[in-house]
């Protein structure tokens, strides 16, 4: 006769069952911190659940960004409004997986014996085109698949710049919508922002991630990435639009970048956002020849170039812009 494990009761029990669900699980606290991350969803995001567990949401899975337009994560939407979901569609990207994977997510509060809100959950179910009754998953534009892809490739070559593409194509959108530009506009600023440095894949992983100071000949080789990165988008029927924007993304507002030597209004205006948007996270990121600025240096650093490197207009736009967030 087969022997029966022992009874389980209490947090033990629960702890059992959660581990147990083939579903991504995911609780947070009230203060929005991890407070449990199942096996599943560990697989799920390819992460040390360890590593994450204890801090915030945000910080853990999207490297402190925040969004204009949106939440992060369904889980944190509960938590902050009220409102629970039911198989409601998403499309789940994190810091772990750039490509979004089309989900479906249920949330619900969680409550102290009280009645007082003590966190949220959230529970996750793949959503392959969008089975049953909920409304069907519009997968992303060729557009977009394919700059997701290229985002990847970056992220696989350059591991010190993992997650920068994501990070400035949302600051740049962010810049862009600031600055009134119209939604055609506003999808081409995030859309270079995810493909700007796809010339690095033809850098030699040497020079990407020395750790000392770059040779002459090296910072030569750098600075081919941004007309590297034009020629293979160039080779993309419906990428063309933004092979210019690309390409001049490391001129200066006074003349003196490259690889052109373009000043001021000649660099197209989505080149100089992203330019601002570049610089920042490059400067409030470790990298492997030195340690992040603080929020305020790098701040200083954007308003010390305003007018010499960077257009004064976009600097005052995104300072405006981090004010609202810090």
């Amino acid at each position: 006769m087969k022997e029966l494990a022992p009874v389980l009761t209490g947090p033990e029990a629960a702890e059992l069952i959660l581990e147990s669900i083939p579903n991504p699980v995911i609780m947070i606290n009230n203060d929005s911190t991890i407070l449990y991350i199942n096996k599943s969803m560990e697989s799920f995001l390819k992460a040390d659940r360890c590593e994450l567990v204890g801090k915030p949401l945000v910080e853990a899975l999207y490297k402190g960004l925040t969004l204009t337009d949106g939440y992060h994560n369904p889980v944190l939407e509960t938590l902050i409004t009220g409102k629970e979901f039911s198989n409601r569609p998403v499309e789940i990207k994190t810091i772990f997986n750039v490509t979004p994977r089309p989900m479906l997510i249920s949330t619900f509060l969680i409550k102290d014996g009280e009645g007082r809100v003590a966190g949220a959950c959230a529970f996750f179910t793949d959503n392959p085109g969008g089975k049953g009754t909920v409304p069907p998953f519009e997968p992303p534009s060729k557009r977009l698949e394919t700059v997701y892809a290229f985002a990847e490739a970056i992220g696989a070559r350059d591991g010190c710049t993992m997650g920068h593409s994501e990070k400035v194509a949302q600051y740049a959108k962010m810049i862009a919508e600031r600055m009134g530009q119209d939604k055609e506009t506003v999808e081409q600023a995030y859309l270079c922002g995810m493909v700007h440095d796809v010339g690095k894949i033809g850098i030699p992983e040497s020079v990407l991630n020395k750790e000392g100071p770059l040779t002459g000949e090296e910072y030569e080789l750098i600075m081919g990435h941004s007309r590297i990165g034009a020629n293979i988008l160039a080779r993309i029927s419906w990428l063309n639009d933004i092979v210019p924007i690309v390409e001049a993304h490391h001129e200066r507002y006074n003349g003196n970048g490259y690889p052109m030597g373009l000043k001021g209004d000649q660099i197209p205006v989505l080149s100089r956002i992203l330019a601002v948007a570049d610089a920042f996270d490059a400067m409030t990121s470790d990298r492997s020849y030195r340690k992040a600025f603080s929020l305020e240096k790098a701040v200083g650093e954007l308003k010390r170039n305003a007018g010499t490197q960077f257009d004064p207009e976009v600097v005052d736009v995104f300072i405006d812009l981090l004010k609202e967030y810090s």
